[in-house]
């Protein structure tokens, strides 16, 4: 899962379906020997690979977590042994791979291990017999039998690799050759950019030009200019044409709003492929790039950088990285790029002219390069009022789509009303536009979800009734937001900005009176009116809150603060920083540990019913805390990442509580090797991150 901070963008996906690789093989011909020999070399190499055998499967019916799991990976390798074709599970999860390839961009990538391609793709020999031996089952019907045919015959046909034709050659340097090759296709799937770009080859030839693509010399290059200009989409143009020539890439984004030891984390399991130790502190993180990748040559994309402190911490010296590498910053402060020992080069992005502007106006409004005639006017007035940003000509542009001319009319007298307010509160308009509940999902998105999986957040979003299906449509058509290809969840740095400060406006910048509270110095100043009896009228109203336990002061400060949430839907803790151990004695308080050092003290309190909590997310959740204090009526999704609990942990019994769960995220709790089937005897429908067992 990522985890529903808003300061942490790049962590495990929640969904248990969303993996790099799907690993298909015949259980008895290869499981003990290539299969997790291929296993294993991908899971060091940072590769997310989905193993499946399918020799633990119940049934003939493929389940839909399989089929997820072939349909969200981004590479298919099908392990052809003799016995592979014998599998109704084998051929079932091919013909899915095909589709999947013939209908997105999803790459099979086929390994004949101990049978020629020809055997595959005609069924001659052992495969043959296979599908006449399946034919004569009187439960298979014929056009599943063609299916089988048709997809055996089209992977047969693809490039991969035949193992019986490189006799010379060991199953170690061979399965180091797949796993090198993998992921240089993962490392090739290019950053999502926008189809609707317009004059932007000038500024990519300028910045291919400063960074000197066939310079074997390390450069840095810097982007600047204001929020809404299309820094990031310039930048990631240029990152997709450079990456096919470096085997170490990385794409650090939303800078400004993430952990800095998160981002330092993540550029080294970037370009080391594989997941490194958490970094403690910053400067633990400076020390492991300086010592762990100065070897390599990278291409690194740091966007939103807003502080020098982050460039310090992430590129302090050119000679952290190996020559040849090349790194693009992009950022609204020209400032923070004044270092000429690091930065060798700036570029500022200005905004678009006359013509440009209403060219990508029009791509937005009419779908078409130039205006529909009776709307020229109109469009030439909307241009002018933007100002040649493009952010604001595609949300301007978005709103205005489909609209009549008196519409028209009055949504431009309301935009020209503010000739000197800047662009800011113009777009605010659009979010205005919004129904109830379209600015609930907008205002969620702009504080907890940007990054995730909207098929996660749709969970709470239909059980609170906001229509998500319909409200998410209108989002994206006003170019609000936008769901990438992955189905994550995206919006402009500067929309999530003005939609916290719209929330910050109507509670009188009072965190307590929000229905929204996104950052742990929000919360902290929540409980600080608390400890001290203040005016903390209103916050039942508080709908998302993210919470931080890193003192020891706060702990029944915070179970106090929770039993006054009567309408909380999302509950996120970050409690990395504690421990979790019994070394020190404790008093439980209301299902949380409050530390007292010297004294056993048993408290009793009521229970936290919370009866709207349908999301709770606890990463590093110690084992001596406990859930039952926690209502789990409405819950649908439970993230318990990174957390220390064992198959002994008596939460288990409380989570079978949860009847609605629809999603359990468990990566990372290695102290537990059986919580699987903890819910597999009550087949309750849960999503894991990993495979486990």
């Amino acid at each position: 899962m990522l985890n529903a901070s808003p300061n942490n963008q790049e962590l495990e996906k929640l969904s248990g379906y969303d993996y790099e690789v799907f690993l298909s093989f015949r259980g008895p011909d290869t499981r003990n020997d290539i299969t997790d020999y291929l296993h294993t070399s991908m899971i060091d190499a940072g590769i997310r690979a989905y193993k499946d055998d399918e020799e633990l499967r119940i049934g003939e019916e493929i389940s839909s977590q399989l089929l997820q799991a072939i349909e969200q990976s981004k590479i298919s390798i099908p392990i052809f042994s003799k016995g592979y074709a014998d599998s109704t599970w084998c051929l079932r999860e091919l013909v899915k791979m095909v589709e999947s390839k013939n209908t997105r961009r999803h790459k099979i990538m086929p390994i004949f291990y101990d049978v020629a391609p020809s055997v595959v793709k005609y069924q001659t020999d052992h495969y043959g017999n296979a599908i006449v031996s399946h034919a004569n089952k009187k439960w298979l019907d014929n056009e599943t039998i063609d299916s089988w045919r048709a997809a055996l015959n089209e992977v047969g046909e693809l490039n991969g690799w035949d193992f019986q034709s490189m006799p010379n050659r060991g199953k170690g340097e061979f399965v180091k050759e797949v796993v090198n090759n993998v992921l240089t296709e993962l490392k090739t799937a290019y950053l999502e950019v926008s189809d609707c770009l317009v004059e932007v080859d000038n500024h990519v030839d300028e910045i291919m030009r400063m960074i000197c693509t066939h310079d074997h010399e390390t450069k840095i290059v810097g982007i600047h200019g204001i929020g809404g200009m299309g820094k990031t989409t310039l930048a990631q143009i240029v990152y997709n044409q450079l990456s096919n020539d470096f085997p170490n890439c990385c794409f650090l984004s939303n800078i400004r709003e993430t952990e800095i030891t998160r981002l330092q984390n993540q550029l080294i399991s970037s370009i080391l492929k594989k997941r490194w130790p958490d970094i403690n502190n910053i400067m633990e993180g400076k020390n492991v790039i300086k010592e762990r990748l100065c070897s390599k040559t990278v291409l690194l994309l740091l966007d939103d950088v807003d502080e020098a402190s982050q460039l310090d911490a992430l590129v302090q010296k050119r000679e952290w990285f190996g020559k040849g590498s090349k790194i693009i910053i992009t950022t609204r402060d020209r400032g923070i790029l004044n270092v000429p020992t690091v930065v060798d080069w700036t570029y500022e992005l200005t905004g678009m002219d006359f013509d440009n502007s209403l060219q990508l106006f029009s791509k937005h409004t009419f779908r078409r390069d130039y205006p529909v005639e009776q709307y020229i006017f109109h469009s030439e007035r909307a241009v002018n009022i933007c100002g040649g940003l493009p952010l604001a000509i595609e949300v301007i542009g978005s709103l205005l789509s489909g609209k009549g001319i008196e519409e028209w009319d009055a949504i431009l007298k309301e935009l020209e009303e503010f000739p000197h307010e800047g662009v800011q509160r113009k777009l605010m308009i659009s979010i205005k536009a919004l129904n109830e509940d379209q600015r609930k999902i907008f205002l969620d998105v702009a504080c907890f979800f940007i990054g995730i999986d909207k098929r996660i957040v749709i969970y709470m979003w239909e059980s609170c009734k906001f229509l998500p299906q319909q409200s998410l449509n209108i989002l994206q058509q006003r170019s609000l937001i936008k769901i990438r290809e992955d189905n994550r969840l995206w919006m402009h740095d500067w929309l999530r900005d003005i939609g916290r400060n719209l929330i910050q406006q109507g509670s009188g910048k009072k965190p307590e009176k929000q229905q929204w509270v996104w950052t742990h110095a929000q919360a902290l100043e929540i409980l600080e009116k608390m400890q001290i009896g203040g005016d903390v009228h209103g916050i039942g109203s508080i709908e998302a809150i993210c919470l931080k336990l890193d003192e020891i002061s706060q702990y029944s400060l915070i179970k106090e603060c929770l039993a006054s949430l009567s309408n909380l839907r999302f509950l996120q803790v970050d409690s990395k920083d504690f421990d979790g151990s019994t070394k020190h004695l404790g008093t439980q308080v209301g299902g949380l540990l409050c530390y007292q050092c010297s004294n056993f003290v048993q408290t009793t309190f009521g229970p936290l019913i919370l009866p709207e909590l349908r999301w709770l997310s606890w990463n590093c959740f110690p084992m001596v805390f406990k859930l039952t204090n926690i209502s789990m009526r409405k819950l649908l999704i439970l993230d318990l990442s990174m957390s220390k609990i064992t198959e002994k942990w008596d939460g288990w019994s409380h989570i079978k509580l949860a009847k609605n769960l629809k999603v359990l995220n468990l990566t990372g709790c290695k102290n537990t090797t059986k919580k699987q089937m903890v819910f597999e005897e009550q087949k309750l429908p849960v999503c894991m991150s990993e495979r486990i067992g």
